[in-house]
This record gives C-alpha cells, sequence and structure tokens, in this order.
C-alpha cells in the first residue's frame, strides 16, 4: 500500500532546496545569502542530505533531475516500513494483536498518505516505533525503570523533538511520569544529558540562523489572527478529517475508551501526551493537509490499543469493525491506484494534498516516457532558471523555488524562507486560509533585495531590517551581531 501511494508534496520541494545548496557548499539556507531556516525538521533534513550526497556521488549523470526525489520516497518507505516492522515485532504481544494494529495503519488515509509524501512523517513513525519498543521492554521488566535507562529514553524523544519540534508533547507525559516514579535525581541527570542533542541544535540554530526556532514558526504562528478563530478552523479540521479519513479518528476516540473502561492506568501518561497533541491541533488551528497532523497520535493509539490487553475475538471483532466503518465512509487505500485524484472536501481550506498532486508526483504514475515528477511547476521553474531570473514574488516556493537553481531569489508571500515578512502581520482578514498567510510585500523590499542595498520606504520597517540584516546576512563573528540576535 505504502508502494501503491508513494508521492511527493510541494513543500518538500522547500527542504529539498535547502539540502541541494547545502551539499554543494552554499549552507543549510533557502535563498543564497540569508541564513534562514526554512524547514521544520533538522533531522529529516540531514538524514536526507546525509544518504543523497552519497547517492549523487554513487549514481554519477543517471537520473539526474529526479534523483533527490527518488532518495526521498525509498529513504520514506524504509523509515515506515522499519517503522511497522517494528511495531508488529517488538511491540505487540502476540500474532493476532500485530495483525490487528498492522491492519488500522493500512486502512488509515493519514498514516498511509504520510508514508511518503518527502516530508519528516515517515522517520517520526519510525522514532516513535524505537520509543514505544524500548519503553514497553523496559517497563514490562521491571515496574521501576533505573535512571540510565531514562535517559535512553529521554535521547529516542530527543531525536523526535529533532525530526518535529512540536512532538514533545507526545514524549514528555512518559518521560515525566517515570522521572516522578524514580524520585531519583540520577535520573534527572540523565535525561539532561538525554536532551542534549536539542540544547545543541537550539545553540546552533541560534548561532546560525540567529534565531532558536524555524522561520516557518514566525510565519505561521505570529500572524496577528485572534485565538478563537484559531480554535474554529482547528475545529473543522476535525470535521474535514472525519468527512475524509474517520477510521483514523475512531481509532484515537477508541483508543481512550479502551483505557477508561479497561482501567488500564498504567496507560495513562501514553494517552496524556496524544491529549495534549489533540488540543495542540486545535490550538493552532490545524493544517491543510488533511490528516497529517493526525498520523503521529493515530500511531501511538494503534500501540496503546494492542498493548491494552483484548482477547483474540475482540481484537477481530474490533478490526473489521473500525476497518470496516473507515472504508464505507471514507476513501481506501487499497482501492488508491495510479488514477487517483484529489477527493472532493468541504470548502474549508483543508484539501487532500496526495490526491492534488497525484498524478504527476505518484510512484505509480512514473513511466520512461516522461520526467519525474512532471508537473507544469516544474517546467516553469526550469524557464526561470534558463531566463535567468533573480528575483520573484511567489505564492507556491515548492518546485518553483527548487528549479529555479540557487542563484534565483524567492520572496514568499507567505514568508516561510523570509525572516523579514515572518515577521510582519498578515495582508488582511480575507488573504489567508489555514497554514498559507499572506503578507503584503513592503514598498522597496524587492528592489532592496535586488540591489543589495536597503531601499525599503518605511523608515522603521528600514531601520528594523538593518538590524534583522546583521543576524541573518552579517558575518557570523561580526561586532554587534551576537548583540542583535538577543535584541
Amino acid at each position: 500500500v505504502v508502494i501503491r501511494t508513494a508521492w511527493i508534496s510541494d513543500d518538500a520541494y522547500i527542504t529539498f532546496r535547502v539540502v541541494e545548496n547545502f551539499i554543494h557548499g552554499y549552507g543549510p539556507v533557502y535563498n543564497l545569502g540569508e541564513r534562514v531556516q526554512a524547514y521544520t525538521h533538522p533531522l529529516w533534513f540531514f538524514v536526507l542530505s546525509s544518504v543523497y550526497a552519497i547517492v549523487n556521488n554513487l549514481l554519477g549523470r543517471f537520473f539526474l533531475d529526479a534523483r533527490l526525489a527518488w532518495t526521498a520516497i525509498f529513504l520514506s518507505i524504509i523509515c515506515s516500513g522499519g517503522a511497522v516492522w517494528l511495531f508488529a515485532r517488538r511491540i505487540t504481544r502476540d500474532w493476532w494483536a500485530a495483525v490487528f494494529g498492522v491492519l488500522l495503519l493500512t486502512f488509515s488515509r493519514a498514516f498511509t498518505d504520510y508514508s511518503t509524501s518527502g516530508l519528516e512523517e515517515a522517520l517520526t513513525y519510525l522514532i516513535i516505533a524505537l520509543f514505544f519498543a524500548r519503553y514497553y521492554k523496559l517497563i514490562d521488566k521491571s515496574k521501576l525503570v533505573q535512571p540510565v535507562a531514562i535517559g535512553g529514553l529521554t535521547l529516542i524523544a530527543s531525536l523526535g523533538v529533532l525530526n518535529r519540534l512540536d512532538t514533545v508533547l507526545l514524549y514528555a507525559p512518559i518521560l515525566a511520569w517515570l522521572i516522578w516514579k524514580s524520585r531519583s535525581w540520577k535520573a534527572v541527570g540523565f535525561t539532561s544529558l538525554g536532551v542534549l542533542p536539542v540544547i545543541l541544535w537550539e545553540l546552533f540554530s541560534l548561532f546560525y540562523y540567529g534565531f532558536p526556532f524555524p522561520n516557518t514558526f514566525y510565519a505561521k504562528i505570529h500572524t496577528g489572527i485572534a485565538q478563537g478563530v484559531l480554535l474554529w478552523q482547528g475545529m473543522v479540521y476535525y470535521l474535514a478529517t472525519i468527512n475524509f479519513d474517520p477510521l483514523t479518528l475512531l481509532v484515537i476516540l477508541f483508543g481512550f475508551t479502551a483505557v477508561i473502561a479497561g482501567r488500564k492506568w498504567e496507560l495513562l501518561p501514553d494517552l496524556s501526551g496524544i491529549l495534549l497533541y489533540l488540543l495542540y491541533i486545535l490550538r493552532i488551528g490545524g493544517d491543510f493537509m488533511t490528516g497529517r497532523f493526525f498520523a503521529a497520535p493515530f500511531f501511538i493509539a494503534v500501540i496503546i490499543l494492542v498493548r491494552v490487553g483484548l482477547k483474540r475475538e475482540i481484537f477481530i471483532g474490533l478490526a473489521a469493525g473500525l476497518c470496516g466503518l473507515g472504508l464505507a465512509f471514507g476513501i481506501n487505500p487499497l482501492a488508491s491506484d495510479a488514477s487517483y485524484r484529489a477527493a472532493q472536501l468541504p470548502a474549508s481550506g483543508v484539501v487532500d494534498e496526495r490526491g492534488s498532486y497525484f498524478s504527476d508526483r505518484g510512484l505509480l504514475n512514473y513511466t520512461l516516457a516522461k520526467p519525474f515528477p512532471d508537473f507544469p511547476w516544474d517546467e516553469r521553474g526550469w524557464k526561470r532558471y534558463n531566463d535567468n531570473y533573480k528575483v520573484e514574488v511567489l505564492d507556491a516556493i515548492g518546485m518553483l523555488g527548487y528549479q529555479g537553481g540557487p542563484y534565483y531569489h524567492v520572496v514568499d508571500k507567505l514568508a516561510l524562507p523570509d525572516a523579514l515578512l515572518a515577521r510582519l502581520p498578515i495582508a488582511g482578514e480575507k488573504t489567508w486560509q489555514i497554514g498559507h498567510f499572506r503578507r503584503k510585500i513592503p514598498d522597496g523590499y524587492l528592489e532592496t533585495l535586488q540591489e543589495n542595498q536597503n531601499l525599503i520606504a518605511d523608515p522603521n520597517l528600514s531601520a528594523y531590517y538593518d538590524r534583522l540584516s546583521i543576524a541573518i546576512k552579517g558575518d557570523l563573528f561580526a561586532p554587534g551581531r551576537f548583540l542583535e540576535i538577543w535584541r
């Protein structure tokens, strides 16, 4: 099913451009000359860059146009496949539980759609599987987990957080519970050591990029949109997922029901992480990609269900019932073939992202007769490369920006790779949909980028840009740079 549904999202090409710049010596940046973290997943970025660098050297000129896309697809299949293998062989307690869990994973649109896509979810699945396989092995052996083992679990969780920052909500309750149970300063000490990768990355990010968090955090969180509006949009995201992929939310709901009804209180820390993440989804207004944010909590809910200790008959009945309901009211991943197109969803800003691109970027649609991926934006990007475009304002910066080449400077209306625009309010109330927060381009900003001198018309914004430029453009050890970062 994962191979049949394999695809590449446009957002993945934002990271792809940074990967290309990085391995060709321009640094981990999207636009040359601006140290801005345009990707949200440092661990996935470095894993993808490392594997791609090896593939690049081994294949020479073969598959020149699509090597990075192929690398991302097959690396994702390895990660998601490894996650399911760990789940079936190291987490489940018997054969029936393994079959039950794998069935649920297979029929979940959220889980299968983002088992590839070129984004970080596949690696998130693998880290979740590693974490819970280790966690359950420890608690099955002893009720009291040793401080060193807590530190090891924290290290795995830290890798998860490096892969996607908000997954800290999924791991934190379990680690906090283990530390509280141990009541040991040693546990605190080893946990601190386990967190070191995150701390070191944050220090590097602060030093190199000038900010502790990805630029996308500032572009998508600090928008000026009222919290009540975002909460409503978060509810819309839930409703869109129920309409598109009911199995995923049903399984999460049943995970809560099974633990509470069965009084499996030892699984409450696991549930707490899911609950925190579900509330977080509401808080930020969800996402525009249907099901994406539910994939990780869904995986943990399946893990919880196979650990509850249900009888074989219940496993069979539950699997049949949940999969039947999911298929009756959702879309069957097994039936997805090369002809798959985007499912029709209510006008909510939430879309079937895989369906939107699958006809041109789906693995099943690859043929030797055309390039892969074959998408209109691909050709438009190459045209910009051949015509030596210098600076351009775009709404979609993935494939267009990637094919435009390293010397093509993209000004993104959504501000994802732009440090200045990310710190401005949105252009207006009717200019955004969830995940797409458009900004008005300040007068003189394009000329500033073209001429490489500050020509911004507004004097206050011009002064702010001068200081911002010291942080993101100046020499890393330039006098006063660290003071400007602090300010």
